[in-house]
């Protein structure tokens, strides 16, 4: 039976964003839905270098549990690939959503705009304040705002010599409604001729929760 992964995105837990995904796959596949650092039952606290410590609990995990596929959302899809990249021998492929392998310049203010938006969510969105609390507990507020810093002015992006350096299969499914995550699709088909990638249509940046019917079945035939 094989191993699957789920790496769910910022403020999520594997539950709230794979939902669909653990219910489809629980009976055919081992899946493993993964609280990242901070977030929902995960323990480990969000520590300021985010990124950095939040993959090496995911590397340390596969090496506990064993190799597996990654599927991964937004900030799970960054942890996906550069787990892909360090530990190529623990991962049997990555399946990347809501994933972008670097942020482009005309959407920097946007992130920053965003970024100022979280930072006040209390006066912003009190509604989001008691989801966050409910989901994530007490440590909600430092797990924003260190995983937002560390993906607003530290992004991990990869360049095109990581895509082609890649030497897992990959498989990218971006949503239509974010240009520059479907324009992302074309752009690693392009960079790596072995990665495959489609562009959901009538979905943005959760594509699996937006069109989880089309998603499972594009997801089913690459674990085939």
């Amino acid at each position: 039976m094989e191993r699957v992964y789920l790496l769910h995105g910022f403020m999520g837990t594997a539950q709230t964003h794979f939902g669909d995904q653990i219910s489809h796959f629980e009976e055919k596949y081992e899946v493993i839905p993964v609280d990242l650092p901070g977030h929902g039952g995960n323990d480990i606290e969000a520590a300021e270098s985010y990124f950095e410590e939040a993959l090496g609990f995911i590397i340390s995990l596969i090496k506990e549990k064993g190799p597996g596929y990654l599927v991964g959302l937004s900030l799970g899809a960054s942890l996906a690939i550069h787990t892909a990249l360090k530990t190529p021998g623990q991962v049997k492929g990555i399946v990347l959503t809501g994933y972008s392998p670097f942020i482009p310049q005309d959407l920097k203010p946007l992130m920053e705009t965003q970024y100022e938006y979280f930072l006040n969510i209390e006066e912003n969105d009190p509604n989001a304040v008691q989801f966050f609390s409910e989901l994530h507990g007490a440590k909600w507020k430092q797990t924003l705002h260190y995983v937002l810093h560390s993906m607003t002015y530290h992004y991990p992006s990869i360049s095109k010599e990581d895509i082609q350096s890649l030497s897992v299969p990959v498989l990218i499914l971006n949503g239509s409604s974010e240009r520059h995550e479907a324009d992302a699709v074309s752009y690693f088909k392009e960079t790596n001729e072995a990665v495959l990638g489609e562009v959901i249509p009538n979905a943005g940046h959760t594509a699996n929760m937006d069109q989880p019917d089309i998603y499972n079945e594009m997801l089913e035939d690459f674990l085939n």
